[in-house]
């Protein structure tokens, strides 16, 4: 007896279709493409298609997440698996969001999108789409995952890499999942094993600002509103920023007397923040900012608007966004 699956499009390069007047992709009738281009998906998985929204991915908000979150809920006791069809340029985002929201999930949740619609001739929409039913099948995965050019990864320890090449995502700091060649290959030393019962918390908020440091910058021109809860700095290498620029010492005192979070983090991509390692990264730290270690930028800011939504206190905030919720960071 196949498996049954819910197939949540929400928009994205993978259901548009190029029209032919003025070369621009635009929305297509995704489910009767799907049927029409790859009939033998339901020879692989009993499949329930849900159309909540189609949005151009850069479009969706925390509302487009609890929508999706809610719906999932919904439907969490008739299937054995989740497929979400989703824009490439935020999927990053919304699968750490949903690595949060969904707590516990028993079920895999994998998320796929392409760089070329499924309608055009050299699109990676069908092998995304096909190997990504066959992950959403598999009693093994337990966990909110990315499926993109033959590899699985967690959701929320994936970013995008790369505008134009098939090969579009990473996972920068944690292994693949899975990897389909002319096999299936699940690595579950690599999975979640997730206890407790399955709840949605789907409260977010996202009042946090954002300062990306740069050589030459000036901190004056950063003035978070008084509604800001969270401060994420984004320096360099392993989390160096300049103390001369703004007096920043002082800023992030002044931040954190008024009840503000200021999170550490690095541009760089690959590999675990230590900013105890120079004299600007140890002063925060020693003034009670956090660093992000080895969490992406995209799962660290979900993550703050996720526990912002859940609790007033920062302390309380502070504690948890330290530990792994799903999987996101490697604590050592």
């Amino acid at each position: 007896m196949k498996k049954k699956i819910l197939l949540i499009h929400t928009g994205g390069t993978i259901g548009m279709i190029k029209d032919i007047s003025s070369g621009v992709l635009k929305p297509d009738l995704f489910y009767e493409s799907l049927v029409k281009v790859i009939p033998e998906l339901y020879d692989i998985a009993d499949i329930e298609v849900e159309i909540p929204f189609v949005a151009d991915s850069a479009e969706l908000s925390i509302l487009h997440w609890q929508i999706i979150a809610n719906l999932i809920k919904q439907k969490i006791d008739t299937v054995q698996g989740v497929l979400i069809t989703h824009g490439t340029d935020t999927l990053a985002y919304t699968a750490s969001a949903l690595s949060y929201m969904l707590m516990n999930i028993p079920i895999p949740v994998i998320l796929t999108g392409a760089q070329k619609p499924l309608s055009e001739l050299r699109t990676d929409a069908r092998s995304n789409f096909i190997d990504a039913v066959e992950m959403a099948i598999s009693s093994d995965i337990k966990e909110v995952a990315i499926f993109f050019d033959h590899k699985l990864m967690r959701g929320n320890r994936t970013i995008k890499k790369h505008i134009n090449h098939f090969d579009a995502f990473d996972s920068p700091n944690y292994p693949l999942l899975a990897k389909v060649g002319i096999d299936i290959e699940i690595y579950k030393q690599n999975l979640l094993n997730p206890g407790g019962l399955f709840h949605v918390f789907d409260r977010m908020d996202p009042a946090i600002a954002v300062y990306k440091s740069f050589p030459g910058c000036n901190l004056d021109y950063f003035q978070p509103g008084d509604g800001t809860r969270a401060i994420i700095l984004i320096g360099y290498g392993a989390g160096t920023l300049s103390l001369s620029s703004g007096e920043l010492i002082k800023r992030v005192e002044k931040w954190i007397q008024d009840g503000k979070l200021v999170v550490l983090m690095s541009e760089t991509r690959e590999g675990k923040l230590d900013p105890k390692l120079y004299e600007s990264g140890n002063e925060l730290i020693k003034r009670g900012a956090l660093h992000a270690g080895d969490m992406t930028f995209e799962a660290s800011i979900t993550k703050l608007m996720f526990l912002l939504g859940q609790y007033s206190e920062a302390g309380i905030i502070k504690k948890n966004f330290s530990k792994s919720l799903a999987g996101e960071i490697s604590i050592q």
